[in-house]
């Protein structure tokens, strides 16, 4: 199962801007006066809505709680964000039917790590596993000294690591990003 948020995350967005969009033209348009005049210079909440909510001591309260909820929503969408599905392994038989090798996430990304780790200049390596047993993908973070080749590095990473890992997947290639972060000293 493919879990990605991004076609969600768009429509959500799209319909939130169009609704917000709308709002602040409206506001615009009343605060220049395209309304009338008198519009444009009264309150935005009008007497009746000031009656109610002097009248009901629970109005204000419930107010902030909403606009505290909204909140709590908002940040928690935008960490959720942050996690990409990790991948917790992998089902290398397309067909289920003649037998299935498993394979765990963590055997690949450390064997990735392991030998990246050996090359030199590399102070260290972080692979993640994501997508899903279809279409795998990887996410590796290399952290490296001023004392490696940053060319040979990217060449030996793209050419030994990574063409390694699509022959253990049965792969002809797994899409990979790559981020690379020169670090101060040597350990």
């Amino acid at each position: 199962m493919d879990r990605r948020p991004g076609p969600t995350n768009r429509t959500g967005l799209v319909l939130l801007g169009l609704v917000l969009a709308v709002a602040g033209a409206a506001a615009l348009a009343r605060g220049l006066g395209l309304f009338g005049d008198g519009r444009a210079s009264a309150p935005v909440l009008g007497a009746g809505t000031h009656r109610f909510a002097d009248g009901h001591g629970w109005f204000w309260p419930a107010v902030v709680a909403a606009a505290v909820v909204l909140a709590l929503l908002g940040l928690g969408w935008l960490s959720a964000q942050r996690r990409a599905p990790k991948l917790p392994g992998l089902t290398l038989e397309p067909d289920a039917s003649a037998g299935a090798t498993h394979l765990s996430a963590k055997a690949v990304t450390s064997a990735l790590e392991s030998e990246i780790e050996e090359y030199p200049g590399v102070q260290s390596a972080r692979a993640r596993l994501l997508g899903s047993s279809r279409r795998p993908k990887v996410r590796l973070n290399v952290a490296y000294s001023r004392r490696a080749d940053l060319a040979d590095l990217r060449h030996r990473i793209d050419e030994e690591a990574l063409r390694r890992l699509c022959g253990a997947l049965e792969r002809d290639s797994v899409p990979t990003v790559v981020r690379l972060r020169l670090v101060a000293a040597d350990r």
